[in-house]
């Protein structure tokens, strides 16, 4: 069950990202005055078996050591309320992190929010973290 969810997140991850280049090949121009950029939404559990393994120290710890250093040039995080449901059915919810990055498109960011969703899993033994990417205009 677990190499299933897996599989089906690592899918819809690449779902995700190939349908949004394809559909930003096909969008109009962006606005005069806003350029292309893609939103990379990451979110991160912070519990394990019912038990809080990352604490605020730790988020802090893995966002200066992983996150920052990819993108140095910005990004947001929000605290959230997750939940899920596990392998017996029962609803879980957990605190979450909700990593939000708008960086030029391609795979060198992409690249990255997969380093960074890697290196969690690895560090605070998740089972996964969720990848968004949208194609959006934008400008500073």
């Amino acid at each position: 069950m677990i190499g299933l969810k897996r599989w089906l997140c690592a899918a819809a991850s690449v779902a995700l990202w190939t349908g949004a280049a394809a559909h930003a090949a096909d969008a109009p121009a962006c606005p005069e005055g806003t350029e292309r950029f893609a939103e990379y939404r990451l979110f991160f559990g912070r519990s394990m078996g019912g038990e809080e393994v990352v604490s605020d120290v730790d988020w802090r710890q893995f966002l200066a050591r992983e996150v920052t250093p990819r993108f140095p040039d910005g990004l947001t995080v929000l605290d959230g309320a997750g939940q899920w449901r596990n392998a017996a059915g029962k609803i879980e919810r957990e605190r979450s992190k909700l990593l939000v990055v708008v960086a030029p498109p391609g795979a060198a960011s992409m690249g990255r929010t997969a380093e960074i969703a890697a290196a969690y899993k690895q560090r605070f033994g998740q089972e996964s973290v969720l990848r968004v990417i949208s194609p959006v205009c934008g400008s500073f």
